[in-house]
């Protein structure tokens, strides 16, 4: 297998048939140890939206929302049901989303998404200048060139009809992005999305790419990627730097 193959195939098989024992393995960690993350950790009452992935609705976001509130933040799911991708509804409602945060709260956005919730964010920041001040994205397809890079594809291609016509994969993939800090946490043992399909190239300003251990759907709750949000959520917008792990906790945050 070339290089270019290799970095155009779907993670292991082994990692996305793990993926559900290895998830709920991260979530019964994080309620381990949320009490660690919430004492190290000060929200400054600045609004999150947090947008799920493919298949997911805010269900699967409500450990990490429920964190994020207790700490200071202003959170917010989407409200839109099930994410089946840019449907007319779904990209519709999170702009009126986007305007009815903003209309109860001083200042931009920070908005997280999971999977494919963060293309979604991605697209909102776009569509919506100045009003998303940081994008975290948790494995997500941020870098996506091949379909075969995830093991997502028929499902998101089931709904694909349903799409609008812009959001091919072709145009949605080669539209620019916008320029506000962006942060990728992923994961080498992600059985869902391929690590090349989610890592920023190096020479994009104002992103960075931050290595966990975790599955795929049990990223919003694994504790390493809970606590780089933690930071990053964090970070000064108006002298961003990129995630730096402090000495003791390293061997969680191996080098990208």
């Amino acid at each position: 297998m070339t290089r270019n193959s290799t970095a155009m195939a779907p993670p292991a098989m082994v990692w996305s048939l793990t993926e559900g024992s290895r998830s709920m393995s991260e979530l019964a960690w994080f309620y381990g140890v949320r009490s660690w993350l919430t004492r190290r950790s000060v929200g400054d009452g600045r609004s999150v939206l947090v947008i799920p992935g493919l298949m997911a609705d805010d269900a699967s976001t409500a450990p990490l929302r429920s964190l994020l509130r207790s700490v200071g933040y202003r959170v917010y799911g989407w409200r839109l049901g099930v994410d089946i991708g840019p449907t007319a509804r779904i990209v519709d409602g999170l702009d009126e989303r986007l305007a009815y945060i903003r209309q109860r709260n001083d200042g931009a956005v920070s908005v997280i998404g999971q999977s494919l919730g963060g293309l979604m964010g991605r697209e909102l920041a776009r569509r919506n200048p100045g009003a998303v001040d940081r994008l975290i994205t948790l494995g997500s397809p941020m870098n996506l060139t091949d379909r075969a890079q995830s093991r997502a594809g028929r499902t998101y291609d089931f709904f694909a009809p349903h799409h609008l016509p812009e959001y091919s994969f072709q145009n949605w993939m080669a539209m620019e992005r916008p320029v506000i800090p962006s942060t990728s946490i992923y994961s080498r043992f992600d059985g869902i999305v391929a690590t090349s399909a989610c890592v920023y190239d190096k020479d994009i300003p104002l992103t960075e790419n931050i290595r966990v251990h975790s599955s795929h759907l049990g990223m919003g709750v694994q504790p390493a990627a809970v606590y780089a949000t933690l930071d990053r959520l964090a970070a000064p917008v108006d002298d961003w730097q990129p995630f730096r792990a402090p000495a003791h906790l390293r061997a969680y945050f191996p080098a990208t």
